[in-house]
């Protein structure tokens, strides 16, 4: 088995005061910017922060949701950020002025943190259908004529069969729970997939049995993984298998 890619999921900043120097951390993926990106400036700051952290890690931030989310998802309530217009046009990845101004708030603070990719999360009200995966392909399209690359993290009806082909189709990586609700690792391929380690439920203490358990998993796989830590235990987590992967 080939050394897994170890990413932190930062969801809020003050999360970084746990962070060590020498945290084996290949990945900081910003959860922050899905409710409200920072503009150049505090995102330019934010990258030299991550530099001083993590020198060798590539940084990805979140879409923000008014991009992707509808007034009805739950998000906008929560950000501090937000911009004129007619509620109804934003979100859901529609071709809106709205959503193209939103987008380019995103892209000014993928730019000033250096980052070659974004994370797209979709929320259950972008549902599998004609519509919204036209919407996506046009979205994923656009990107990469910008340079840049999608992950991309579906909530709702999306099954893991047709999140990967979608994402086979696209050329996008997904991201999807690296452990079921009662603690089962993740058994599919990582064709295109990323695991995420939510630190609720039975991954709140990443306890040895269970870091154990997703490395023989992973170790019956010849496909390279990458696995993502968040929650309040995000750092913690993620010493702890790093750990076991030295143990193992």
């Amino acid at each position: 088995m080939a050394a897994p890619r170890l990413g932190i999921i930062i969801a809020d900043e003050r999360a970084l005061r746990a962070a060590r120097s020498d945290d084996p951390v290949d990945l900081v993926i910003l959860r922050s910017t899905l409710v409200n990106p920072p503009r150049a400036a505090g995102a330019t700051k934010l990258r030299s922060r991550f530099r001083e952290l993590h020198p060798n890690a590539e940084v990805y931030p979140y879409v923000w949701h008014l991009v992707s989310h509808g007034p009805t998802d739950g998000l906008r309530d929560l950000g501090s950020r937000s911009l004129p217009g007619d509620p109804r046009a934003f979100g859901h990845l529609q071709d809106t002025p709205e959503v193209r101004g939103a987008w380019e708030s995103t892209l000014r603070c993928a730019t000033a943190m250096e980052s070659t990719t974004v994370v797209l999360r979709t929320p259950a009200s972008f549902t599998p259908g004609g519509i919204y995966r036209a919407r996506l392909r046009r979205f994923v399209a656009e990107r990469a004529a910008e340079g840049l690359h999608v992950v991309w993290e579906a909530e709702g009806l999306w099954e893991p069969p047709s999140t990967l082909a979608v994402a086979r189709e696209l050329d996008m990586t997904t991201i999807v729970p690296a452990f079921d609700g009662t603690g089962r690792p993740f058994s599919g391929s990582l064709e295109r997939r990323w695991l995420r380690v939510d630190g609720a439920g039975p991954t709140t203490h990443l306890r040895p049995a269970l870091a154990d358990s997703l490395l023989l998993a992973l170790d019956a796989r010849d496909e390279e993984a990458t696995i993502l830590f968040g929650g309040p235990r995000g750092y913690a987590n993620l010493r702890a298998f790093a750990k076991a992967i030295d143990n193992f």
